[in-house]
């Protein structure tokens, strides 16, 4: 469930919660309340009666108080969920500033003993506005409104909930109805807005009411001050530090024209009489000092129904500052005035609140007071609310200066450019290369608000600059460990370098242009960079690109060039471009060197892209083709093989079978472990006469074998000769792991027990692992052999133990007992290894009695290493049955 439909049910769902408990209470509340509360009629209005019990809340109007009961009278009807509440509603009666009366009727949502148990979920409040009817206008009592109050709907940051708020005035109380939004406060102050006041002439809820969030003990306790007229315009700031966020009301919604710098515009509050309370809020910078603000009342062209502020309040979130204007600046053109705060402030939030005005004869400025229909309509304005900073009157490229250092001065400008525009993103642009890092880094946040058209360049130079200082840092520290004869240390990361990847990043595609101009035309280094982020950010751009740049390139830059285009060609957003490349006559168009480089950059993916058979067939096919093409086209052909092209098949068969270069012939043999196909011309390579192609042959069956191929008849047979008599070690130890990949047969193990007396321990240890893989118990004597023999080679030793706990060798357990517990005090590395085979093999079988041979090395003072491997035997899932 979203947060936003959590915060509009819970408030149903919490008083649905509650209902049964507060039923049980329910009469015995209303008892309390069966007592019915007069309102005594006043002038033009009548007499109310109320009372709240078990059939709900009875209303009745009458001529006079006397004798007035509720009895006979109008039930009200109460929402499903709030009837059980109505045990703990209270009537609240109240006197309007013309001596009328309204009832308010609140139900708080935690029922009638929600003082003793507390707000919990349930804290809001379900209110009913009564009143009687005004004299002569029926006997009906009147609902001004009901609903629920204090209750947020809305995501987070977006709530809002509906209130009603009593204001008490010098005579009488105002009563209003408005909403409360989490987006619309006075700095982190709940405000009313939207709000409707109940109108005492009508006893009807009339918009556009102004309010006075402020509380009063804040307003008491603000510190007073005057501003001062100033007779010439000031200098205006080289920034507009704040920006207007949200406003109370506004005439046509046009609030951010109080700070737009434009003296013919103006933000004119929108409600009813003088706007007392009306507000705007601003956004700020926490790290720039405001010393005062520059204020101008009348727009140039003046506003209809205009009127000058009086008093207003100039709020942060935790300061308030009341601000009296020395004159009805409404008659005075132009007028400006500055403010001068006694103490500078820092904050996120400023926030302008009008408080009284200077109206206009006829109108009226006080709370709840309405003029006649026709008084005329009152709009308090200002055109301009300008912050005072010590940086007024510096320029775009001041404030970059300003930005060296790094401290609070230079966070300060930063906060200030960040908000100036295209201007001051130039000035930071311009001026970057002089700062310091410290500056540089303030300036690069400020560029980052810029778009992506006006930050990708600049980005991309920090890029290739960057690319090029860590090229020659990693060189001078090689050849710097070259002459000392060390390794060289890993560079330090750049952070100037990884903040232009990331914004290069951010902007995507946008960025494609200037990384190709440098991949094009840039330094070695600076290609290399601009294609890896090419290839990620926009890969259809980076083909056709890429291939461009890699008919120059040479050496290491070229492999660099050709990896970024093989991240580009495999990404399904490149698909079109792939396409469009490989059509025969654009492929043409490109040097050789470049086709190849595309079939391979493509690699297992070549097989599915459209027209990728025939741009490796004009390849494959041409006449004379040189040792180069030859060996680079064996990976294309083993790609286009497994998706079923029999041309491809066929090429990479010749190759392996009747190439008259080795090279090409171990290559083929290579790639060709992944095409099922080709394992019987695999078969037939374990016999190549170079020893080097028989190697990649055998090693390729292997993993295919491994990958679940099904080799050819007499393959066991083929791998045994090899491994009985070829004279080259790595063949024997490649022939031995082969057959222990293949499925198990008396010929193969036959041929892995031979090899136990061969004389490299290499081609031993491989045919002891094909023995356990196979678990050839039928050799066991042999294994044991192998495992006892403290003349052997401790490497083939531990995988004889290692091959017996795959066969289940329950007669050798108290051997590795015995070598496992030898392991707490080594005499050398001898019995380190051999002891951790045997726990390998302990927890593999895992006899019945495994926790009381392992308990001695349980102990605190076995080490660490060792206790840890007994605990792990202990714990191994048996791979044996136990007997």
């Amino acid at each position: 469930m979203s947060s936003s439909r959590f915060r509009s049910l819970w408030p149903r769902a919490s008083v649905t919660a509650l209902a049964v408990a507060a039923s049980s209470t329910w009469l015995g509340d209303a008892a309390a309340q069966a007592a019915p509360v007069v309102l005594p009629h006043a002038a033009g209005q009548q007499a109310l009666a109320v009372r709240i019990d078990a059939r709900g809340i009875t209303a009745r109007a009458c001529p006079s108080a006397a004798a007035c009961a509720p009895d006979g009278g109008k039930v009200l009807a109460a929402p499903p969920e709030v009837a059980p509440l109505l045990g703990g509603a209270r009537v609240a009666p109240i006197t309007l500033a013309d001596g009328k009366h309204l009832a308010k009727i609140e139900a708080p949502a935690g029922g009638a003993n929600a003082g003793a148990r507390g707000t919990g979920a349930g804290s809001g409040s379900w209110v009913m506005l009564l009143a009687a009817p005004l004299a002569g206008k029926g006997a009906e009592p009147l609902v001004l409104w009901s609903g629920w109050t204090d209750v947020a709907t809305g995501e987070h940051g977006e709530g809002r909930s509906d209130a009603v708020v009593v204001e008490p005035l010098a005579s009488g109380s105002r009563v209003l109805v408005g909403q409360r939004r989490d987006d619309v406060t006075i700095c982190g102050r709940p405000a009313l807005v939207g709000a409707s006041e109940v109108d005492p002439r009508t006893m009807t809820l009339l918009k556009g009411a102004s309010y006075q969030n402020l509380p009063a003990e804040e307003r008491r306790a603000a510190v007073k001050v005057a501003a001062e007229r100033r007779d010439a315009d000031a200098a205006a700031p080289g920034f507009r530090l704040l920006r207007p966020t949200a406003a109370s009301s506004a005439v046509g919604k046009r609030f951010a024209e109080i700070a737009d710098g434009d003296p013919n515009t103006a933000w004119s509050e929108g409600k009813a009489g003088a706007g007392r309370g009306e507000f705007v809020s601003f956004s700020s910078a926490d790290e720039v000092a405001i010393t005062g603000l520059g204020l101008r009342v009348k727009p140039t062209e003046g506003v209809e129904g205009g009127a000058a502020p009086r008093t207003l309040f100039v709020a942060t979130p935790d300061r308030l500052f009341q601000v009296s204007l020395p004159e009805d600046a409404w008659l005075k053109e132009p007028a400006g005035y500055e403010v001068k705060l006694p103490q500078e402030i820092r904050a996120s939030c400023v926030a302008v609140v009008l408080d009284e005005a200077y109206v206009p004869r006829g109108a009226q400025a006080g709370a709840g007071e309405r003029g006649s229909p026709s008084a005329p309509e009152v709009r308090v304005t200002i055109a301009e609310v300008t912050a005072r900073t010590a940086f007024d009157g510096q320029g775009p490229a001041a404030l970059v200066g300003a930005l060296a250092g790094g401290g609070e001065r230079a966070r300060a400008a930063a906060a200030l450019l960040a908000r100036g525009g295209p201007e001051a993103i130039e000035a930071a642009i311009a001026g970057y290369d002089r700062l310091d890092p410290a500056g540089r880094q303030l300036a690069a946040g400020v560029i980052d608000a810029a778009p992506c058209a006006v930050q990708v360049p600049f980005f991309t130079a920090r890029l290739a600059s960057g690319a090029a200082d860590a090229a020659r840092r990693k060189a001078g520290a090689a050849d710097a460990a070259r002459r000392g004869g060390r390794r060289a240390a890993p560079a330090e990361p750049d952070p100037e370098l990884h903040h232009a990847r990331d914004r290069i990043r951010r902007c995507g595609r946008a960025a494609a242009p200037a990384l190709a101009e440098l991949v094009k035309g840039g330094a070695a280094a600076a290609r290399v960079a601009a294609a890896r982020e090419l290839a990620l950010v926009a890969p259809a751009e980076a083909v056709p690109a890429l291939l461009d740049a890699l008919a120059g390139a040479r050496g290491a830059t070229r492999r660099e060039l050709r990896s970024a285009l093989a991240t580009a060609a495999r990404s399904e957003r490149a698909a079109a471009a792939v396409e469009e490349e490989v059509q025969i006559e654009r492929l043409r168009a490109r040097p050789e060197d470049a086709q190849l480089d595309l079939l391979r950059a493509l690699g297992p993916s070549l097989g599915r892209v459209k027209g990728g058979g025939a741009a490796f067939q004009a390849l494959a096919s041409a006449a004379g083709a040189p040792f180069a093409r030859r060996y680079l086209l064996q990976a294309p052909a083993a790609a286009l093989a497994r998706a079923g092209e029999p041309e491809a098949q066929a090429y990479l068969r010749a190759s392996l079978r009747k190439d008259a270069d080795a090279h090409v012939r171990l290559r083929a043999a290579e790639v060709a472990a992944d095409v099922p196909a080709l394992a019987p011309d695999l078969l037939a390579a374990v016999s190549d006469p170079d020893v080097r192609v028989r190697e990649a042959a055998i090693v390729a069956l292997s993993r295919a074998a491994s990958a679940g191929t099904r080799l050819p008849a007499g393959a066991a047979e083929a791998l045994a000769a090899r491994l009985a008599s070829d004279p080259w070690t790595f063949v024997r130890g490649g022939a031995a792991l082969a057959i222990g990949a293949m499925p198990a047969t008396p010929a193969g193990d036959r041929a892995l027990v031979g090899a136990l007396t061969d004389a490299s321990p290499e081609v031993r240890r491989s045919a002891l692992d094909g023995l356990g893989a196979h678990r050839a118990t039928a050799h066991i004597e042999a294994v044991r052999d192998r495992a006892e023999d403290k003349e052997e080679d401790v490497e083939v030793r531990a995988r004889a133990i290692l091959a017996l706990g795959a066969m289940c060798d329950a007669g050798s357990v108290d051997l590795w007992t015995r070598l496992a517990l030898r392991a707490k005090a080594p005499v050398g590395e001898r019995d380190q290894r051999l002891g951790s085979a045997a726990l390998a093999a302990l927890g593999a079988v895992h006899p019945a009695d495994l926790p009381a041979r392992l308990k001695p090395l349980l102990d605190k003072d076995t080490p660490h290493g060792l206790r840890e491997t007994a605990r792990a035997a202990l714990s191994a899932t048996p791979q044996c049955r136990r007997r």
